[in-house]
Parts: structure tokens; C-alpha cells; sequence
């Protein structure tokens, strides 16, 4: 049986309280159709019973957010903004060694999340942090790569692996969820 991996869906809600939300929900759904993801966005739900601009409520829904972030086994980060909020999550994240990946970011901002887990551009020769870029647009957990010390070619080649462990894993997980649905339907 697959295990199902706990991904808190981080992303913007103040501003566009309803259109964030509504951009949340859509995110969730996408990850939901994802074998073994338990996507998880909390201003998706907290926010129809506690108020956002009520301070105490805002205080409340962003302590079971943080309980929610630290039994995630990955973080996603959503969208082209970095609220304040998202910042504290990351920076949260990182401090707890939980994998953050960025969704539907354009690669001008991974600067700005790679600073946030105390990862630096300036630290990478330019070809080092193309292959940085490569894996956050490939939707990894590039933390494992992102040393300065390692060559290029190391960098690629773990970057490479991780390629062929995420298309074995989608192949598990297919096959998993097929032979569970034959199991159903023959019990």
C-alpha cells in the first residue's frame, strides 16, 4: 500500500482573501490527484471559521498552520508572490530540515526562497546555480545539492538521480493504485 506524504501547500492569503483561497483550493485539488500526496492548505479551511482581520483569530489560525507545518513531510510553495507569511513558513521549514519545492514560481524568485533557507546565489559559480534552477523547476528538494563545495557535474548527477527516482516512484505509484483498484473490484 502506498504511504501517503503530508505536503503543506503554502501560498498567499492576504490581499485577495477569496481569489488566494480559491488559487489555494486549486492547488490542493491539483496535488490531491498526485499518487501518495496528502496535500494540505490550512487558509483553505481555518478561514471558514476564523476571521483573518480579527488579530486573535488571525494569531490562532496561523499557530495551527505551524502545527500543521511541522508534521508535513514537504513544503510547497505556490505562486509568483512571497508573503510575509510564507516567509516565516519557509524559514520554518528550512530551520526543521523539511523539504521545501517551489510551484508554479517564475525562476526570478528562487533567489529570494533560496535565500530564505540560508542558501545564497552568490555562493554558486553560475553553471552550479543553473543546476539549482534546473531542480527547483523540476520540483525537487534541492537542498540536497545546493553546496558549493560539489562540482557541476556532481550537481547534475544528483539532480539526474533525482529525476529517475521521481519517475520510478510515479510508476510505483500507479502501478500500486491500479492493482488496489483491481483488488476492489474482485472483493
Amino acid at each position: 500500500m502506498l504511504k501517503n506524504k503530508m505536503v503543506y501547500i503554502c501560498s498567499p492569503l492576504k490581499g485577495d482573501i477569496d481569489g488566494n483561497i480559491k488559487k489555494a483550493l486549486n492547488w490542493v485539488a491539483e496535488a490531491a490527484c498526485v499518487p501518495g500526496i496528502l496535500p494540505i492548505a490550512p487558509h483553505t479551511y481555518f478561514t471558514l471559521f476564523l476571521d483573518d482581520t480579527i488579530q486573535s483569530e488571525r494569531k490562532k489560525g496561523l499557530a495551527l498552520g505551524i502545527g500543521l507545518l511541522k508534521k508535513s513531510d514537504e513544503v510547497w510553495v505556490h505562486g509568483n508572490t512571497l508573503s510575509q507569511g510564507m516567509i516565516s513558513e519557509i524559514i520554518l521549514a528550512s530551520n526543521l530540515g523539511i523539504p521545501i519545492i517551489p510551484k508554479y514560481m517564475d525562476r526570478s524568485l528562487y533567489k529570494d526562497l533560496m535565500t530564505f533557507q540560508q542558501v545564497f546565489k552568490e555562493s554558486f559559480k553560475d553553471e552550479q546555480w543553473e543546476e539549482i534552477c534546473k531542480g527547483l523547476e523540476a520540483g525537487f528538494d534541492v537542498s540536497k545539492y545546493t553546496q558549493p563545495s560539489l562540482s557541476v557535474g556532481e550537481m547534475r548527477n544528483m539532480r539526474l538521480s533525482m529525476e529517475w527516482d521521481n519517475i520510478d516512484d510515479h510508476i510505483n505509484g500507479y502501478a500500486n493504485e491500479a492493482s488496489e483498484d483491481g483488488w476492489e473490484r474482485e472483493a
